[in-house]
């Protein structure tokens, strides 16, 4: 005697929905997994900034008047591991001798011209970007910028 099975539409359709499921699954594992896992540490991007130097001056009540210099954009938000260019613009004051404190980086951006740093962010932490020769009020200061590396 042969026995005679009644499936119930309900159930095709689960099983065909688990099935397309587990195959898209196994497709996007096997194209994208690979590359997910490797950027999880990190994105690796390439990340290019440019940072010109401003002057903003303010007249007092009494006459006087006072001045601050600043980087623009005074923060920079990248990813562990990205690869990051600064190319800093000298728009105003004759030169700007600055450090990048925690990434032993130094240089020098004058007036009118471009100077560049590179660097992989390696580590996390907010890093100041500080100009020497403005680096409190007394001296148009402070002059600092951030990036910021999570």
């Amino acid at each position: 005697m042969k026995q005679v099975y009644i499936i119930k539409r309900s159930r095709v359709l689960i099983t065909l929905l688990v099935l397309c499921g587990l195959i898209g699954g196994y497709y996007v594992f096997q194209h994208y997994g690979t590359s997910m896992a490797a950027s999880s540490g990190g994105s690796g991007a390439k990340k290019e900034f440019t940072i010109i130097t401003t002057e903003f001056k303010a007249k007092m009540d009494d006459g006087k008047t006072i001045e601050v210099y600043r980087w623009d954009p005074g923060v920079l938000f990248v990813e562990k591991g990205d690869h990051v260019t600064l190319k800093f613009y000298g728009v105003h004051g004759a030169f700007h001798p600055f450090e990048i404190k925690g990434l032993d980086i130094k240089g020098e951006v004058k007036k009118g011209r471009e100077t560049e740093v590179s660097f992989i962010a390696d580590k996390e932490g907010t890093f100041e970007i500080v100009c020497t020769s403005h680096s409190d009020h007394s001296q148009n200061g402070p002059m600092v910028g951030y990036i910021i590396v999570d």
